[in-house]
């Protein structure tokens, strides 16, 4: 399979009139509101685990958990068609590839192991985790699961039962967990009770760098005048908060509500208390969707930054935009945008049914749409990935981009399409990490009709020429067809996945993905698996 990827927008620069930036949006600047969290608790990890063993399991009905929203007042989608064949490429996108051009091979995974297995209760999984010193922790919408570095399960819970501390009646879904290196805590994020008058915004930190032992949970309503509901949340962290982005649709169809993007920066201190306090937080509420749906903060790896950046790919534009939020803790200002930066460079946001081909199977897979995935800031440069869909008119494939930012000079650095120009393979779920050293680790499924879903990476080395990636690794072939809607219209994947620095030496790279599994009880099933990269591909 030949894998292309795209040449530096330098080239693009060149072949097309040195255009980069595109005109400046109104930055508006929030000074936003002052809150605590409506309900705190403390929840021991492995007491609430023990419980679960001993305690029969509950029938649960299985639950196909709405895609990621769209904001009805966003730009015109861009739609694709699955499996058009356009009469050619678009100009810009012919000028960006480099067909043919291999760095060779990227390193071979160190290790790897199962994560969480489909329990056969919900769609999609949402796929996500953290890697830290002494241990490999998975949350899906269905479970999170603690492990040891080789892979040894030490405890699992249902997602439901990690957040019942909080109280009754939550509903929870679209979990997110990172790793906090400098504070030595991991962060999970999730949201709760969609389309309801209780709808919230979920938080949970440990205590100590041991995720089995006990952790602070609090709750923030999403609304308080009841009319929104809150979906799909983004998070990151630098020295001084942790943020957590999420979209607001209003509860009743037709419904008029003020504000569609809503971030919420939580004082760090406040979150990592011992014991646990009443977490305090600014709540920003953005009314414009093309400045804040999906606005990702970073995972910032400067333990000196004191801005925080946030990204978002407006749908319909081929801009990225960037946001910041600076002051004093406590007294924060959000600047939404900040710069809008233009790529040169076309492609569709979404799709108009489930897209991604299949072995085995007629029944195509959901790529879903093309929102920024994931942010890190690493040595001065903001780095983020996203599905595309492929060409610009036409689209016969998905592919995922990334990018290198220069926010002190509003530029984009480099960027690339993991990609197959052939469109008999699509590319879709990424999620980036980058190391010390600026090696890039890009996780994410392949989907083709020669192949079962599978688990895959891409690698590059920080001084490999611009724009390009090492040939893919499939760390974890599918195994069988895949068709589950649970009574729904969509046979649902992603809606994401996780890639991750190792905090022990800051060079290693961990990606958690989906797969494809073997058939349960005659059913389809998803699956996650972990790999572990060691960048200088020494064993």
């Amino acid at each position: 399979m030949l894998l292309a990827v795209a040449a530096p927008l330098a080239l693009a620069q060149k072949q097309k009139s040195g255009r980069q930036a595109s005109s400046q949006p109104k930055i508006k600047r929030l000074r936003g509101a002052s809150e605590v969290a409506v309900t705190k608790a403390e929840m021991n990890f492995a007491a609430i685990a023990r419980q679960e063993a001993l305690t029969p399991p509950k029938a649960v009905a299985p639950k196909a958990i709405h895609a990621p929203l769209r904001p009805v007042d966003d730009a015109p989608p861009q739609v694709a068609a699955p499996g058009d064949k356009a009469a050619q490429e678009d100009d810009a996108l012919a000028s960006l590839n480099a067909p043919g051009e291999s760095l060779g091979p990227a390193p071979a995974p160190l290790s790897t192991f199962p994560a969480l297995p489909d329990n056969n209760t919900s769609i999609p999984p949402d796929t996500h985790g953290a890697v830290g010193p002494n241990h490999v922790m998975t949350v899906l919408n269905t479970q999170v699961r603690i492990q040891d570095r080789n892979g040894v399960t030490l405890s699992t819970v249902s997602l439901d039962n990690f957040w019942s501390p909080l109280g009754a009646g939550i509903d929870p879904f679209d979990p997110k967990l990172l790793y906090d290196p400098y504070g030595q805590r991991w962060i999970l994020t999730a949201v709760a009770n969609a389309r309801s008058a209780s709808s919230s915004t979920l938080m949970g930190v440990s205590q100590t760098t041991d995720p089995t032992g006990t952790w602070n949970l609090s709750r923030v309503d999403a609304d308080s005048t009841d009319l929104a509901w809150a979906d799909y949340p983004s998070l990151g962290f630098n020295k001084d908060w942790v943020v957590v982005q999420v979209n607001l649709f209003p509860n009743t169809s037709g419904q008029s509500i003020p504000n569609r993007s809503q971030v919420l920066v939580f004082t760090k201190s406040s979150l990592y208390a011992v014991p646990a306090g009443t977490p305090s937080f600014r709540r920003f509420n953005i009314a414009s969707a093309n400045q804040g749906f999906t606005l990702c903060p970073a995972i910032t790896y400067d333990p000196a930054l004191s801005t925080m950046y946030l990204i978002a790919q407006p749908f319909g534009s081929s801009t990225i935009r960037i946001s910041t939020i600076t002051g004093p803790v406590g007294a924060e200002v959000l600047s939404a945008p900040a710069a809008a930066l233009n790529s040169g460079f076309a492609w569709l946001d979404d799709s108009s049914s489930d897209f991604a081909p299949q072995l085995g199977s007629n029944a195509r897979i959901s790529a879903n749409d093309s929102r920024i995935q994931n942010v890190v800031y690493r040595n001065g440069s903001l780095w983020a990935v996203h599905n595309i869909y492929l060409p610009g008119t036409g689209a016969n494939r998905t592919g995922v981009q990334w990018w290198q930012l220069n926010p002190g000079a509003n530029a984009v650095t480099q960027r690339g399409v993991i990609q197959d120009p052939s469109g008999v393979a699509s590319y879709s779920f990424g999620s980036i990490a980058v190391n010390k050293d600026n090696d890039a680790l890009v996780g994410y499924t392949r989907f083709s009709a020669s192949q079962f879903a599978s688990a895959n990476y891409s690698f590059r080395r920080g001084t490999d020429p611009p724009g390009l990636m090492r040939d893919d690794v499939v760390f974890k072939t599918g195994e069988a067809p895949y068709f589950k809607t649970f009574g729904g219209s969509s046979n649902r994947w992603g809606d994401y996945s996780s890639t991750v620095i190792d905090p022990l030496d800051d060079t290693d790279m961990w990606t958690i993905q989906q797969y494809a599994s073997a058939l349960g009880n005659g059913s389809s099933r998803w699956g996650t698996w972990w790999a572990r990269v060691r960048a200088d591909g020494t064993a």
